[in-house]
């Protein structure tokens, strides 16, 4: 009963791709901050880096989240996330801009005056602008559509599309191509099937070809990156019963067609969340699973070679439930892995929860984050000083209400 009820919960996170918000809501997190923790690996001792500093975001009314974050090339920082705090909408797609340590240098809110819209992912393009990804249900009498954003350097609105035939389709994962275009992931209703939907734009949004993909009963897909060959790796969930799923990995051509895929994950549910190829052509995989590891659930990462065999799989976390959402390879070699966890609280509230590993895999060390509330860590990324940006939501300080939460290391 316990395995179902996990199942329909994440089928339900997926349909929405709400998860940082159910996370906050429901297993939740503690007032620990275990910075600079030393943790023991094969008889070596490593320590966390410490906190620089932390800020948060958002309206004094209403909830705030952020979803995803990147580097700038001025040494700030872009996050994208959703409000209800203030726009034009129900829920809006919210994007900051902050300086190096942090501070708001401006803040855009995107969507439509009726519905909801939310954002997914961003990234910096070419121009000096960014690309945001997210779905909407504000431009389509109700139905619910990806959605594409593109803005100047300031976050003003240069143009924005939505895609998808039926009423149920989103999007997780956006990355400019090298011709300028864009390739985005997420997921669309086909016949009662979820499927996962990939889409390769110009570099105005319009759509050049798109592939639905999956051979589950349900398919999901959450991550995608463009492939040092010019084509496309792409990482979702594909759900075989209510009591199996695996983390899905499929590498796709040029034209979104599916070269070979590989299904990971034991007896039980494997979820696949962050991809990025690796310095040696292979792939790393972030996601949870409860088919192993010491709790509930856990953070699950395996790195694959070329051809998506799997050379290794490791779990991290405690005997609660802890969920990772993004991972990425280090300047090092290694892989830093970002979620929430209720594991290390005696009260069952949720931590942004960070895990560095060599390039086995091994942890090297373990960090929890968000003050004395709920927190939930969302994305990370290796800064070009060597630290970390995370972001994601924290309710600290705001016992009805969450807001974006950044953290640099």
């Amino acid at each position: 009963m316990k395995q179902h009820r996990f199942v329909v919960k994440l089928l339900a996170a997926f349909a929405v791709f709400s998860m940082l918000s159910v996370i906050s809501a429901n297993a939740a997190i503690s007032d620990l901050n275990v910075t600079n923790k030393v943790i023991f690996v094969n008889g070596r001792s490593a320590a966390a880096p410490s906190v620089q500093w932390e800020q948060t975001f958002g309206g004094s009314a209403g909830n705030s989240t952020g979803k995803g974050v990147q580097q700038t090339t001025d040494g700030g920082y872009i996050i994208v996330g959703t409000t209800n705090s203030f726009g034009v909408g129900k829920t809006n797609v919210y994007l900051i801009k902050t300086d190096s340590f942090g501070k708001k240098q401006w803040e855009q809110t995107f969507g439509g005056s009726a519905g909801n819209s939310t954002g997914r992912g961003v990234e910096q393009t070419t121009d000096g602008g960014y690309i945001i990804v997210g779905q909407t249900d504000s431009f389509s009498a109700g139905k619910l559509k990806a959605y594409l954003i593109k803005t100047d350097s300031s976050g003003n609105k240069q143009w924005e599309q939505t895609y998808g035939g039926n009423a149920f389709n989103v999007a997780a994962s956006v990355q400019q191509t090298t011709d300028g275009g864009y390739i985005f992931v997420g997921s669309t209703l086909v016949d009662k099937t979820l499927l996962i939907y990939l889409v390769k734009t110009d570099s105005s949004g319009k759509v050049q070809w798109e592939q639905t993909i999956g051979s589950g009963i349900q398919n999901t897909g959450t991550s995608v990156r463009q492939t040092a060959d010019g084509n496309y790796i792409i990482a979702g969930t594909t759900i075989q019963s209510l009591d199996q799923a695996y983390l899905y990995l499929a590498k796709a051509d040029s034209s979104g067609k599916v070269q070979w895929e590989q299904n990971f994950g034991g007896k039980g549910i494997s979820v696949g969340m962050s991809v990025q190829q690796t310095k040696d052509s292979g792939y790393i995989v972030g996601g949870v699973t409860n088919s192993s590891g010491a709790g509930k659930q856990d953070f699950y990462l395996v790195k694959t070679d070329s051809s998506g065999t799997k050379q290794w799989q490791q779990t991290f976390g405690g005997k609660g439930d802890d969920l990772a959402f993004a991972v990425r390879q280090t300047y090092d070699g290694g892989y830093i892995m970002v979620g929430g966890s209720d594991s290390f609280t005696t009260d069952n509230r949720t931590q942004a929860y960070l895990v560095k590993s060599d390039s086995s895999g091994n942890m090297q060390w373990q960090e929890t984050l968000g003050g004395s509330g709920n927190s939930t860590g969302a994305d990370v990324q290796q800064t070009t000083d060597s630290g970390y940006i995370v972001v994601g939501l924290t309710d600290s300080g705001h016992a009805n209400r969450s807001d974006v939460y950044l953290a640099k290391l």
